[in-house]
């Protein structure tokens, strides 16, 4: 049986392959696997950067970004940075320098933005070493609605962009919102899910229901204002003084007295002060031109355990499709262009008519063919849900059941929008879920 599971597995891996050359056959585009978030000894990282590098290639990874928090970085600090990162690259893995700038603190509604691709992160004389949440501070909301200067990290991102670089908001929550200007939000951070699992299993909950617990807050970045968030749940709190007694509480609220009782300063996640935003209302105001460039998604493992056996370096990730060979100027150049799928498993290539993820392809006929392959890059995975989105609608939803899946969908174009594809695989064998997701390929009707 197990002989006959590999070899499913090993055709699998052959049809996403020829499927994906036969896609981009004529772009000379190449798949290659990075993480954008991580940290070292140099702020509140385990580990070095040979550590992360050694991480990395043993799961697949050409290239990270080593994001380290700017407030907790020296001149000589991002100096020996720099020169580390330079010592572990070379033509097969990148290991890029990069900078947190980190805001408030508090377990959710965090102000925290990547940035990538700028070559010092201090504003200003370097000498100084001011960095933008030093010149433009956003301190925890003793309110918990929200940041309280939302101002602020426009700043960031705006002298992020002046440096040249790329702006990632980090393990968003749904608060992420036109006004920052960022490049790219991450759909998925495996710390975050990891840090509320950990949390609510403080608080007493099961281990499953742990898990949903920091799924369903990392997925608040793309599904926004989310109903569960008023669903009813186990009071933890009972007996405690100064807490309500009721035995069950909206999630809502379980999750402002969570945050009240770690901290001192409860949160609201989706307060109406602060209304959480989900990604595809991000990506409709591009498509109705209320902004001039879409907010891509990646998927970061936001490793701080950068040293340990278990380091969770590459166990979120993102697929980037570049150009003849890797650089780092292609793969910064794919990234802005969202040319990319965030990952925690499966594989996938999307075109429609032939133009890729992060592309627009112009609509002539009313119609247009939407291409999709799809792996579980595991011998012991199958792909149990595939959804299809259109313009923040769901399309198809399809349970192929099978280690790979690949399809051709004529779909009818009425108006400009997008398709992005959801992906949601299983392990027969230890049962756990992953996940994957494409950014969008517009379509423009002339």
């Amino acid at each position: 049986m197990k002989t006959r599971i590999y070899f499913i597995s090993f055709v699998a891996v052959l049809l996403l392959v020829f499927s994906s050359s036969t896609v981009f056959a004529n772009q000379d585009l190449i798949l290659v696997y990075y993480d954008g978030h991580m940290h070292t000894t140099r702020s509140d990282g385990s580990g070095s950067v040979a550590d992360i590098k050694a991480t990395a290639l043993s799961r697949g990874l050409s290239a990270v970004v080593i994001t380290d928090h700017c407030n907790q970085l020296s001149l000589a600090e991002w100096e020996s940075l720099v020169a580390e990162c330079d010592a572990a690259s070379d033509e097969t893995f990148l290991a890029l320098p990069g900078f947190e700038v980190t805001g408030n603190d508090g377990m959710f509604n965090r102000a925290h933005v990547n940035a990538l691709d700028v070559k010092d992160p201090f504003v200003g004389k370097n000498t100084d070493c001011l960095c933008p949440e030093e010149v433009w501070p956003n301190p925890p909301n003793p309110d918990g609605t929200g940041a309280l200067y939302p101002e602020n990290i426009t700043k960031w991102v705006d002298y992020i962009h002046h440096k040249g670089g790329i702006a990632v908001h980090n393990h968003p929550s749904g608060t992420t919102t036109l006004d920052y200007g960022v490049n790219n939000m991450e759909v998925y951070n495996q710390s975050h899910v990891d840090d509320v699992a950990g949390y609510a299993a403080q608080l007493g909950y099961s281990p499953q229901e742990a898990w949903q617990f920091g799924m369903m807050l990392n997925n608040l970045a793309i599904n926004g204002d989310a109903p569960e968030l008023n669903m009813l749940m186990p009071n933890p709190f009972i007996g405690y003084p100064g807490f309500p007694q009721d035995p069950y509480l909206p999630m809502r609220t379980i999750l402002y007295l969570a945050t009240y009782a770690f901290s001192g300063v409860g949160q609201w996640l989706g307060a109406p002060e602060a209304p959480l935003n989900s990604w595809d209302e991000l990506l409709m105001a591009y498509v109705d031109g209320t902004v001039e460039k879409p907010i891509f998604g990646l998927a970061n493992s936001d490793a701080h355990n950068t040293a340990a056996p278990d380091s969770i370096v590459g166990v979120a990730k993102n697929g980037v499709y570049i150009k003849n060979k890797l650089s780092a100027n292609r793969l910064y150049k794919a990234i802005k262009a969202g040319h990319t799928f965030a990952t925690t498993g499966p594989s996938l290539a999307l075109d429609v008519n032939g133009e890729i993820m992060g592309d627009t392809a112009y609509i002539f006929d009313g119609s247009a063919d939407v291409n999709l392959s799809a792996s579980s890059e595991s011998p012991t995975c199958i792909l149990a849900k595939i959804d299809i989105i259109k313009n923040g609608e769901l399309l198809q939803t399809v349970n192929p059941m099978t280690p790979s899946y690949a399809v051709t969908l004529e779909d009818v174009v009425n108006g400009d929008g997008y398709y992005r594809v959801e992906i949601t695989s299983v392990d027969v064998v230890s049962g756990a879920y992953h996940f994957a997701w494409s950014n969008p390929v517009f379509v423009k009707v002339q």
